[in-house]
């Protein structure tokens, strides 16, 4: 079972990771173009696609959404209890590794992949509280300490937030659009799961870091081990169930997003450390992903 998961799950997933970042090292690709069409066009389109077609009840929302809520508090808490003697800009990176996963560049398609489209929709809502917690969130935990101002002003100008905001009125009120606008929203959302895949890669390929430390693999421990099992229990005494269960412990065993790297860096943060966990937890999890994968796969036949 769990060959099978990582044949036809994982193996596509990080094959696209692994052609993305052998272009990088290759022709010397500049990542921030490709990021950028992923995150301002081909992501929103995906978002506002699925969101917009969404069968999910607004109790069942809810449930997802305060399930992910009680999970990043419960870990947040677990993280500064581990790291309470360490100094306080150690201790914040460390808690920001654990808490924000990889939810766009791997989430997505192995969500699609291993549950479907029913999958893809919940792993959209979560990436949106996902995105949306890291950039209110990440620079204050592994960068300076930003102004309540400036994080509102990037959740603003964040195109994903106003996609998601978008399909969901779409979904209530039922409406369609023109099919020229349906059919130009469908191929830039065809184009997102290719282009994150390829944009982590080249993320992947262009990293320069130093052999992880004891701190690294003690977030990595954490992340893809500690966590989902924190989101599988917290998940099911909120009242989860099945797909939405799977989704949210899914979420849990993420490695450590790579935009949290780019957050360390560009608030002046401790990047070093925050860059040896994305590179050890992304390989650790080519391991771990199918276990938990295998572990799900009756939650949701």
């Amino acid at each position: 079972m769990i060959a099978d998961v990582l044949l036809s799950v994982v193996v596509p997933v990080f094959s696209l990771i692994a052609v993305g970042a052998v272009l990088a090292r290759q022709f010397s690709i500049d990542v921030g173009p490709v990021t950028q069409l992923a995150i301002y066009a081909a992501v929103p389109a995906l978002v506002f696609q699925t969101l917009a077609a969404m069968t999910l009840a607004p109790d069942a929302i809810g449930r997802l959404l305060a399930a992910y809520a009680a999970t990043m508090v419960a870990m947040a808490g677990l993280g500064f209890v581990i790291g309470r003697t360490w100094p306080a800009a150690a201790r914040r990176a460390f808690v920001g590794t654990v808490l924000f996963g990889n939810a766009a560049n791997m989430m997505l398609p192995i969500s699609l992949f291993a549950f479907g489209e029913a999958g893809l929709e919940r792993a959209l809502l979560l990436y949106v509280a996902t995105a949306l917690s890291m950039f209110a969130l990440g620079p204050v935990l592994v960068g300076e300490a930003v102004g309540v101002r400036q994080a509102a002003r990037t959740i603003a100008t964040f195109p994903v937030l106003w996609a998601a905001v978008a399909g969901i009125a779409a979904s209530a009120l039922g409406s369609t659009m023109p099919l020229g606008l349906e059919r130009a929203v469908a191929l830039l959302a065809d184009a997102a799961v290719p282009l994150v895949l390829l944009s982590l890669g080249i993320q992947m390929g262009r990293a320069r870091v130093a052999r992880p430390t004891g701190l690294n693999a003690t977030a990595v421990g954490l992340k893809l081990v500690v966590m989902p099992a924190v989101a599988l229990a917290l998940g099911a005494l909120i009242g989860l169930r099945g797909l939405d269960l799977a989704i949210l412990t899914l979420l849990g065993g993420m490695p450590t997003a790579i935009n949290l790297a780019m957050l360390a860096v560009a608030f002046r943060g401790d990047a070093d450390q925050v860059g040896r966990t994305v590179v050890l937890g992304t390989l650790a999890s080519l391991v771990t992903l199918p276990v938990l994968l295998t572990l799900l796969a009756p939650l949701a036949p």
